[in-house]
């Protein structure tokens, strides 16, 4: 088996072996092959078969391994290697990953550490949004949102965020922004300092998707959702390897 970089040529191939799931995953290989910060977009081959695609995001000291899809143990275990190793030249201290919790086991192997379940909400039933505080997103909040951003996960994905600002909104209370709404970034992004403006923001989400993604611990949304009659799955663990951000679950009313 060998790793090389994914490229147009094999890119329409590759979804070919899941095709389940081939549309969406076309879409996303396809966004990793032309994100400047997406830094690694690898497939395991063997002669003209694909074993495995993958990839990962770099946000300077830390990196996320975004996406991974294998046909055996062998070529995944090949594949994660190959992303850790590029984050690590990359220049990340951190990386983490969303796993599924069938994979914990496999990433505890290459020194990951199980940090927080996420989990889904689903099956219930959502109350309508009210609050003329629900702003579009504009470009002069852009810094309010980046540093609140960084503030809660820890992290700086300021690249990744001013990329999905389209279809936006903040929560604007006076001349205060307390959350924001990010419904292109993943599952939709949302985060507040106010725990009454996140879940008013969550309601806008709602007739949009029928899920929303939480970290464990965000007891204030969890109670809200639970009376509403949504019920939790584990989407997957988050697992860091390195030093671990501290995430302010309490604030995070969608995971993305």
């Amino acid at each position: 088996m060998e790793t090389i970089d994914l490229n147009q040529e094999i890119l329409e191939y590759v979804p070919a072996h899941w095709p389940d799931d081939y549309e969406t995953l076309l879409a996303k290989l396809r966004w990793l092959m032309h994100t400047p910060y997406a830094h690694c977009k690898l497939v395991v081959r063997h002669y003209d078969d694909v074993l495995a695609a993958g990839g990962c995001l770099n946000f300077g000291a830390t990196g996320w391994i975004s996406l991974m899809r294998s046909l055996d143990d062998a070529a995944w275990e090949q594949l994660a290697k190959a992303l850790v190793a590029h984050l690590e030249t990359a220049g990340t201290t951190t990386q983490s990953v969303l796993s599924p919790v069938a994979d914990a086991a496999k990433w505890e192997a290459l020194g990951f550490v199980q940090v927080n379940e996420i989990l889904r909400y689903s099956g219930g039933k959502f109350l309508q949004a009210t609050r003329d505080e629900v702003i579009h997103y504009e470009t002069w909040h852009n810094m309010a949102i980046l540093r609140m951003d960084q503030r809660v996960f820890g992290e700086d994905r300021s690249t990744m965020l001013l990329e999905h600002t389209y279809l936006g909104q903040v929560y604007e209370d006076g001349k205060a922004i307390t959350g924001y709404s990010l419904m292109l970034l993943g599952e939709g992004v949302i985060v507040s300092d106010d725990p009454a403006a996140g879940l008013e923001m969550q309601r806008w989400h709602f007739p949009l998707q029928d899920h929303i993604l939480l970290p464990a611990g965000n007891d204030y949304a969890h109670a809200h959702l639970t009376e509403r009659g949504y019920t939790t799955t584990v989407e997957g663990i988050r697992m860091v390897r390195g030093p671990v951000p501290e995430l302010q679950v309490e604030k995070v009313f969608g995971w993305g």
